[in-house]
This record gives C-alpha cells, structure tokens and sequence, in this order.
C-alpha cells in the first residue's frame, strides 16, 4: 500500500514539473532520459521515504494511545517465568525452550503459516501470534531462555535459580563477558560450554585475560584455532589446564571443541584457590571434584546433587559456579577467592560488593 501511494505521488510530482517547464520537443528544458533515469527514481525514493516517516509515526501514536508503548523488544527469562500475551500481541523465541497454551482462540505461527495447538513448544526463529479473542500463555522451560516480544504482556516470574542475574553481576564486574551473539547481551548462557570457551570463562574469573592476550610463549598443543592460543598458550604455562592426549597424528591435543563436563570446570576453580591435582601429593583429582569441593566449602550439597546429574554443561551452569565461587575460602586461609582477586588487582573490590548488593539470587541448599 506504502509502494502505491508514494508511486502516485512521484507521478504527480513529475507531471507538474513536466506542464510547468515549458520548452517544447525540439528544445526540450529537461531530457525525457533525465526525467526516466534520474529524476524520477529520486523522486520515487523521497516519497517513500516520506510515506515511512509519516507511517512509523502514526503506528508509534497508536502504541501510545493504546498504552503498548515499550512492549517492545528483547530479554531474558528463567526456568518457570509465565508471559501472558493478549490478541494481536506476539513473540520470537531467540534461544532455549518455552511452550505456548492457550483456552481458546488460535496462536498463528506467522512463519510457518499453521496454527499451532495449545501446549505446543515454541521453535527457535518462528515469530508467533495471539489471534482474535485469545490469550496465549508461554511458560519458559529451560534453565535460560530469550525471547522478543511484541506488544502487551504480562509476566509472572518464577523462584527458579536466575542465571541471567548471576551473568549481569559477573559482567558488571568485568569477569565475564559474552561470544558476541546480538541478542540476550551475547552471554550464550543456553549453549553447552566447550573446553577452550570454559577456559577462557575461567581467565576472565581470574581477572588474567588481559595477560593471557599479551602472553607470547608457544601453544604446546596442534588443534588449538588462532584467537584462542595464547589463552591455552598462557594457561598452560600457569598449570590450569593440559591436553587430552594426541591427535591422529600423534601431536599433542587440547580438545577445544570438546564439550566441558562439571568436573572439569570445578578442577578449573579448585586450582584457581590452591588446590592442586597433580604431582606427587595431589589434593583431589578430577573425578573427585564435586565432592572434594563440598569437603572444602566450594559446593554446597545440593549443588553437587544437581550438577552431578546434568544431562550438558551449559554456559549458564558455568557462570553459576564461577560467581559463588568467589565467596569460596582460598586453600591458604588467606580468605575468600574475591578478596584474592581484590588484593592482586584482578577487579575493583569496592565495585564487586556495591554489584553483589543486589543480586538476590540464592545458592542450592
């Protein structure tokens, strides 16, 4: 309809312009080629832009005037948080997992061109919609999860464990830091972690990206891609992390793309506070982790019960453990993993517990 009228429009315009520039065929002011090639299509593209202008602010009066004004955009959500969304009003699923239902009515898979029935998970990508006279419920099932929406909702949060707030915190405090995707603030948190992203989480815990970026030794192992070198490069020289034996070549192996486990991330914090896993009197071992760390006060129980049986390590799993770890007590009594970092410069200490202050998120008993 846009394309129509400002087609119009730019016809108007060039007919007035043509009867009002007098001349005649054999001395004509204006060349027809000018007037085809050149005048019109500019003509045509400010009309458009004109008609979008004055589109765009009609549409943002309505939202106003209907009260949807800031409905609008992405966010994300908890385990068991419940949007409710009324007719006209709709959403995308970004990453991790919801499920929509609703009494009656219809929700449209605008994307896929069906009408999805109640209790149905959402697809990642599909932008759906709340039909005439229905309220679409949408329930978030997975630990993290990020959606768009678009017009009026309501939510009902849950008392599930926020992730989401534990990455702020953490961002907040420069120990964390996202991969770069352009939703949910680039944190990831619904993707499993692998060996080489689980390092880095762990230098930036540390507060040692920067010197691992300038670190110029050798990267002992062969698989190990060009951006994350002097990361494994540095972290094996300070002992946090070895190989996982050869490549089919017989070259020393990291493993970068390899999946993290539990285990593996807590050897990472346990080394981080002074315990050691290898030579001649290790404290633990990696199989042993868990466990080892309730003994020390790193975990508590209940933790150790749910990431024991997690079916994947998620990002989000991982800046869990890396937030309340910095309340754990370093090996040498010499106080808690924060106070450390604070003491070496790793992050400002004053800074960390205003940030902390208001998170409100509680451990797993």
């Amino acid at each position: 309809m846009k394309q129509i009228g400002s087609i119009l429009l730019a016809a108007a315009i060039v007919a007035t312009s043509a009867a009002g520039a007098g001349g005649s065929s054999g001395d004509p002011l204006v060349t027809q080629s000018y007037l085809e090639g050149t005048y019109a299509p500019t003509l045509l593209t400010q009309a458009q832009q004109r008609a979008d202008r004055r589109t765009q602010a009609l549409y943002d009066q309505v939202l106003q005037e209907a009260g949807l004004a800031g409905g609008f955009g992405e966010r994300r959500y908890k385990q068991g948080d419940v949007l409710t969304l009324s007719t006209g009003s709709g959403c995308l699923l970004l990453a991790g997992e919801a499920s929509v239902r609703y009494a009656s009515g219809a929700v449209v898979d605008v994307t896929g061109g069906t009408v999805v029935p109640s209790g149905s998970a959402l697809e990642a990508r599909h932008r759906y919609l709340a039909a005439e006279n229905t309220t679409a419920v949408l329930s978030v099932s997975s630990a993290t999860a990020v959606l768009s929406l678009e017009g009026s909702a309501a939510l009902s949060p849950s008392a599930s464990t926020d992730y989401n707030a534990l990455a702020d915190a953490l961002s907040a405090m420069g120990l964390f830091a996202g991969t770069g995707t352009a939703y949910g603030s680039g944190y990831d948190l619904e993707r499993a972690a692998t060996r080489v992203e689980g390092l880095v989480l762990f230098l930036r815990l540390l507060g040692e990206e920067a010197a691992a970026q300038a670190y110029t030794g050798p990267c002992p192992f062969s698989d190990v891609p060009e951006w994350a070198q002097r990361y494994v490069a540095y972290a094996y020289d300070r002992g946090y992390t070895a190989g996982v034996g050869t490549d089919a070549a017989g070259n020393p192996a990291f493993g970068p793309a390899h999946i993290m486990g539990t285990e593996e991330y807590v050897t990472f914090l346990l080394r981080a506070l002074g315990y050691q896993d290898s030579g001649e009197s290790p404290d633990f071992t990696w199989q042993s982790a868990l466990p080892f760390a309730q003994e020390q006060g790193v975990l508590t129980g209940g933790e150790v019960s749910l990431f024991s049986g997690l079916p994947s390590f998620l990002r989000a799993h991982a800046v869990y453990l890396s937030y309340f770890a910095l309340d754990a007590p370093m090996k040498d009594g010499s106080g808690t993993l924060l106070a450390s970092l604070s003491a070496a410069g790793a992050l400002d200490g004053v800074q960390a517990q205003a940030v902390r202050a208001q998170v409100t998120v509680s451990r797993i008993s």
